[in-house]
């Protein structure tokens, strides 16, 4: 069974809210900086946000925005048969960003504030040309309307 099935259509529908896209894309950072500063509420918080996110917005009327083609194109993606993790661009982007993540969350516990940024700012620039890719696929692949 494919991630796209298990997600469903909805959950896709509401994530493509550009509210969504926008408002989760920081929230790597939060959680960083919660748990460097020990502030337990801001990590909990941070972490409840990201799994309510993309069901507490309602599916767009338009879904021309930017960061609403990546989340279509994320879609298109898996349900072309790729994976999340795999040896091209997209993949291996992926998992730089889980590398990188995980050094700045190293950094946050241990309270290394260049460990932390340099962490963190490597994941998330994986993850804003991992976004752009998967625009740029979406643009190219997805399927003509009438």
């Amino acid at each position: 069974m494919a991630l796209t099935d298990v997600l469903g259509d909805e959950f896709w529908a509401r994530h493509t809210n550009p509210w969504s896209g926008y408002t989760r894309l920081p929230m790597g950072p939060v959680l960083l900086l919660g748990l460097y500063r020990r502030d337990w509420r801001m990590v909990g918080l941070t972490l409840l946000y990201v799994v309510i996110n993309p069901i507490l917005f309602p599916e767009p009327e338009n879904k021309d925005a930017w960061i609403s083609r990546s989340v279509l194109g994320e879609q298109l993606w898996l349900e072309d048969g790729h994976e999340v993790f795999e040896a091209n661009l997209p993949g291996v982007l992926n998992g730089l960003n889980a590398v990188a993540y995980c050094y700045g969350l190293y950094g946050a516990y241990k309270r290394n504030p260049r460990v932390t940024a340099l962490g963190g700012g490597v994941a998330i620039t994986c993850k804003l040309v991992y976004l752009a890719i998967l625009v740029r696929y979406y643009d190219e692949h997805a399927p003509v309307e009438d």
